[in-house]
C-alpha cells in the first residue's frame, strides 16, 4: 500500500508512546542460545578492530542470529522504526564491543559518525558536567539532548554503564507526529515539507571553533516528504534553530512556530515512549522514522564507573527510496578514513 500526501499513517510506523509504555513486546530478548553464538562468532573476530572493517563475517553468522537480525531489519525498515535487543553481557566491555559490532554489521553497513572517522564512537561525558562550546557534539557530554535525528538510516547504541541518576532515553514516531499534525495542526504541514536548514559543527568544542563557526547547509532538510509511494521523515531541532541563527536569517514566524508545534506534540507523555537503557541493551533506530532524546545525566564520581555507550550510525542495506535530501544523510560525515574506537582507547 502506498503512503498517500495527506492522508495518515495507519500501520505500525505510527505508534504512540502511551500504547507501549507498559508493554514489552518491543523489547527483544537474547535467548541462551543466541547469546552463545553471538559469543562464539564474537571471539572469532581479529584482536586488532582494524581488521573488522575489511572482513565479510555474513557467510558465518549462525542461522539463530540471522534470524535475530533479519526480525530487526524488518522492525526497522517497515514496522515500528526502532528495535532493542536484552541480555548481551555487559561485564565484559570488550566482548560487548565485538557483539555489537557482530549485529550492527549484521544490520546495515556502517558509516564514519564523526570527523575522527569513527564507524563506531564512545559516547560519554569528557567535559565532567562544564559547559561545553557550541561545536562539540552533544553525545560527548552530559547535556540534555532534545529531539533529533542523526545520519545515516539507523543510530545504534549499545549500553555499557549506565548513570547513577537521569539519562532516561525518549523516542517518538515522526509517522505519529504527522497523523497528530494532519488532525490538529494542518496549518503547519506546508512549512514542515519544506523543512529546515541543517547546521554542520565543527566537532572541536573550544573557543577558536566557537568563534570560527561550522557552516550552514544550503539545502533543507523536509520533515516530511513522498517519494515513489513511501514516506520518509528526519528532524533535528536543535541544529535546526543554530542553522537559523548562525546564517543571520532566523525564523520565518511560520517556521518558528511549526518546530515549537512539533517539538511540543513530541513531548507529549501520550506521544514519546520512556526508558533508560540498561546495560548490555542494545537500540537500533530508524532516524528516517523515529526521533530520540536524552535527559542531562550525573555521573558517578569514579570514571571507572562512567555512563558510557558504543555508538554506530548504519545504512541499511537496499533501503527504500528517499527524496535526495534525506538520500544524503546516508553519507554520515567525512573522516579522514574509517575506525573503530574502544572504552580503553576514548
Amino acid at each position: 500500500m502506498n503512503d498517500v500526501v495527506g492522508e495518515p499513517i495507519l500501520d505500525r510506523r505510527g505508534w504512540r508512546g502511551e500504547d507501549l509504555q507498559d508493554s514489552a513486546d518491543w523489547v527483544v530478548a537474547l535467548s541462551a542460545g543466541q547469546l552463545e553464538a553471538l559469543n562464539q562468532l564474537a571471539s572469532q573476530l581479529p584482536s586488532s578492530s582494524d581488521q573488522w572493517l575489511h572482513a565479510d563475517y555474513q557467510s558465518e553468522t549462525p542461522s539463530e542470529i540471522q534470524v535475530l537480525v533479519n526480525q530487526a531489519k524488518e522492525e526497522l525498515a517497515f514496522g515500528r522504526g526502532f528495535t532493542l535487543i536484552r541480555g548481551a553481557q555487559s561485564w565484559d566491555v570488550e566482548q560487548l564491543r565485538r557483539v555489537f559490532w557482530l549485529l550492527g554489521l549484521g544490520v546495515g553497513d556502517p558509516v564514519m559518525q564523526n570527523a575522527k572517522g569513527e564507524v563506531l564512537s564512545i559516547v560519554a561525558d569528557r567535559f565532567a558536567g562544564a559547559e561545553r562550546g557550541r561545536d562539540t557534539r552533544g553525545y560527548e557530554s552530559n547535556d540534555e539532548l532534545r529531539f533529533h535525528c542523526d545520519g545515516g538510516d539507523c543510530i545504534a547504541m549499545c549500553c555499557i554503564r549506565q548513570a547513577p541518576q537521569g539519562g532516561m532515553n525518549g523516542l517518538v514516531s515522526l509517522f505519529s507526529i504527522y497523523n497528530e499534525m494532519l488532525v490538529n495542526h494542518p496549518e503547519h504541514l506546508d512549512v514542515l515539507k519544506r523543512g529546515y536548514a541543517l547546521y554542520s559543527r565543527r566537532e572541536k568544542g573550544d573557543a577558536e571553533s566557537t568563534k570560527n563557526l561550522g557552516k550552514v547547509q544550503q539545502n533543507r532538510i523536509p520533515v516530511f516528504a513522498w517519494h515513489e509511494g513511501r514516506m520518509s521523515t528526519w528532524l533535528n531541532i536543535q541544529l535546526a534553530e543554530i542553522a537559523a541563527e548562525v546564517s543571520g536569517e532566523g525564523f520565518s514566524a511560520a517556521e518558528r512556530a511549526a518546530l515549537t508545534c512539533v517539538e511540543a506534540v513530541a513531548n507529549q507523555s501520550d506521544m514519546q515512549l520512556t526508558f533508560v537503557q540498561q546495560p548490555g541493551d542494545i537500540l537500533f533506530i530508524n532516524n528516517l522514522a523515529v526521533m530520540h532524546r536524552r535527559d542531562k545525566f550525573f555521573d558517578s564520581a569514579n570514571p571507572n564507573e562512567k555512563r558510557s555507550l558504543y555508538r554506530m550510525w548504519i545504512n541499511l542495506r537496499n533501503g527504500q527510496p528517499v527524496v535526495p535530501a534525506h538520500a544524503g544523510l546516508r553519507r554520515g560525515i567525512r573522516g579522514p578514513s574509517p575506525t573503530i574506537a574502544s572504552l580503553q582507547a576514548s
